[in-house]
């Protein structure tokens, strides 16, 4: 099967997994016996592993493998999961990342991934299983097929869905966390070849149909899901021909509240920006006709000519909202980055963070969007390692030791603000007075008498910095300058406020 045509789909999938998975490794750390997390990081390694597998990258599929495998065992456990799961899911995930990345530069994933190393670190974490998990396991083993109630999903892909071989697998794999997939359409063993657009499968399951399905939903890209129960063990279908599953199908009702799931299309951002384009020249051309109209010659030769031009003038406004809309994302795409990036920080400073974030619905431009991650980036650097103080600092100062970061974004009028804000030690109007002074910014009067709002307003001149040392995370020439910079370039400003010994906060305006 010639896969290329389904790359960009597959790469944008992968990308949104491993923000996901990033997320569920930073709820494990924080409680180590979130089940429900653990069930994620399950969940995902199912869903890369058989995107992959369509794909053809083996290197992939068998770490997500690997990852899959253990962490079946691992959500089982009582007690929380192992301290050591955290440094291996973060190595995993650096692993997954490169490997998605090289596929995206052209290269294959065994060029940046190397697997072996890492499933032996895996399948060290999974110890022996309990008496009582194995006495779990020989029950499951001993329930026959004919002791469950057998369910008939049935699942209508959305006609945007560009891989239906893979959400064949995505599903059948869903499923069979559940129960035993008696069987299928398209067949179990042919799902690499399946270009149809319903998936359809019978599961022997002790499990209620509104499980099945929401787990069934959680696959994606799907335009409907239905649910229902046979009535009578000899409905049951064997695994034989697809037409004797046809005759095993019964007619009933869908589970209660399972409707059709929204459906969303994935657009090439180049579109987006050519259509934005050609709005902006048909609101133009209407311009020049509704000057035309005005001038009363065009009018007098064609008297319905103003009201066409007035129904002309009201569609083309509101394709131009719509249009406007369209390019309208989420804040959350750049929020998402975040966790991991506050974690690995924090664990190099040797501090500890809550990372807090609010108002990741809120929706920018695309181009907006794109543009913040910069200085985000370099906001959170500044606070975690100028901000935030190490623990015995902050609790001689009667703080927690763990301090707070928080990224927001809000509506304010005509505006987005999106703050980065942090409850450390503020910035010390003494010490901004003195680097400005050593780089000639300021005489000495003049820097004894900063005040904390105007020494905030000193972090913008172009190259100041208040770091003694220079480091890979700050001291490098490039500060709050080339941020007020990247701001003002979008139309926006960005401006500081900060308390000494209360905290500082950064805005984006």
């Amino acid at each position: 099967m010639d896969t290329r045509a389904y790359l960009p789909a597959f790469l944008a999938e992968a990308r949104e997994h491993l923000q996901e998975l990033g997320l569920a490794m930073l709820r494990i750390e924080a409680s180590p016996d979130d089940g429900l997390a653990a069930e994620g990081v399950f969940r995902i390694a199912h869903s890369l592993k058989g995107m992959s597998a369509t794909m053809g990258y083996d290197a992939i599929v068998a770490l997500t493998h690997a990852m899959e495998d253990v962490f079946e065992l691992l959500r089982q456990r009582t007690g929380g999961l192992p301290h050591d799961a955290i440094d291996v899911l973060s190595a995993c995930l650096d692993a997954l990342e490169a490997a998605v990345e090289a596929i995206a530069a052209g290269a294959d994933d065994a060029a940046a991934l190397d697997p072996a190393p890492l499933v032996v670190r895996l399948q060290a974490l999974a110890r022996e299983r309990t008496p009582a998990q194995e006495l779990a396991r020989e029950d499951d083993l001993l329930l026959a097929p004919a002791g469950d109630r057998l369910l008939h999903v049935v699942a209508d892909l959305a006609p945007e869905c560009g891989m239906p071989a893979v959400r064949a697998y995505m599903l059948f794999e869903a499923l069979r966390v559940h129960g035993e997939l008696v069987s299928g359409v398209p067949a179990l063993d042919a799902v690499e070849r399946f270009a149809g657009s319903r998936i359809e499968a019978w599961l022997a399951t002790p499990a209620d149909a509104g499980a099945i399905a929401e787990s069934v939903r959680a696959v994606g890209e799907l335009a409907g899901v239905e649910v229902c129960e046979a009535s009578a063990p000899e409905d049951r279908p064997a695994h034989g021909s697809q037409d004797d599953l046809r005759a095993g199908q019964l007619a009933g009702a869908s589970a209660a509240g399972h409707g059709r799931s929204a459906a969303t299309v994935r657009v090439d951002a180049e579109r987006l920006d050519e259509l934005l384009h050609l709005t902006g020249e048909l609101v133009q051309q209407r311009t020049t006709i509704e000057a035309l109209v005005a001038s009363g010659e065009v009018a007098a030769a064609a008297p319905d000519l103003p009201q066409a031009v007035q129904r002309l003038a009201r569609t083309s406004q509101a394709l131009q909202e719509t249009v406007t809309r369209v390019r309208m994302v989420p804040v959350e795409s750049v929020f998402l980055r975040f966790p991991r990036l506050v974690r690995d920080l924090a664990a190099r400073l040797g501090k500890q963070v809550e990372l807090r974030l609010e108002g990741a619905d809120t929706e920018l431009d695309r181009t907006v969007v794109d543009a913040l991650g910069d200085p985000l980036v370099h906001l959170v650097r500044n606070a975690l390692d100028h901000g935030l103080e190490e623990p015995a600092e902050r609790t001689a100062a009667g703080k927690p030791p763990t301090g707070l970061l928080e990224l927001r974004a809000r509506h304010a009028g005509g505006h987005v603000i999106v703050s980065v804000r942090d409850d450390g030690r503020g910035i010390d109007p003494l010490a901004v007075g003195r680097a400005a002074v050593a780089r000639g910014l300021l005489d000495a009067e003049a820097a004894a008498a900063l005040d904390a709002a105007a020494a905030a307003e000193l972090l913008f001149a172009s190259g100041f910095s208040t770091a003694t040392a220079t480091t890979d995370l700050s001291g490098r020439g490039v500060g709050m300058d080339a941020v007020r910079d990247s701001v003002r370039a979008l139309g926006g400003d960005a401006r500081l406020a900060s308390e000494p010994g209360v905290g500082t906060v950064a805005e984006l305006r």
